[in-house]
């Protein structure tokens, strides 16, 4: 269960560096979880980056104004350079390098 809880919290954190207004309602549908744990996901999130919750009609939680969007992020050059290494590599090698691009890779929105 911990280890859900990681894995959600830094997908929180990516789609908040990445510049997302996020609510609670929202993450409840997304997760499958209940109201408590997203809070508590905010408390944790909170300790390392300055999150500002917004109450009331268009409210949500996001991030300080010029925290985000593109901090942690690789450089595109960087990122095809990853890519180009990830293709010639051994497996277990490309799983590493496929996370490092997933942890500072631009945030995309999953499809699945």
């Amino acid at each position: 269960m911990l280890d859900h809880a990681f894995r959600r919290r830094r997908e929180i954190e990516r789609m908040l560096l990445a510049g997302k207004k996020l609510t609670v309602s929202g993450l409840m549908d997304r997760y499958c979880v209940g109201r408590k744990s997203i809070s508590r996901d905010f408390e944790v999130i909170g300790e390392e980056l300055p999150v500002i919750s917004k109450k009331g009609y268009n409210g949500g939680y996001f991030l300080i104004d010029g925290v985000g969007k593109y901090q942690n992020s690789l450089s595109q050059e960087q990122l095809e350079c990853l890519e180009k290494v990830a293709v010639s590599c051994a497996e277990e090698d490309r799983e590493t390098i496929l996370s490092i691009i997933h942890e500072f890779g631009p945030y995309f929105e999953k499809l699945t």
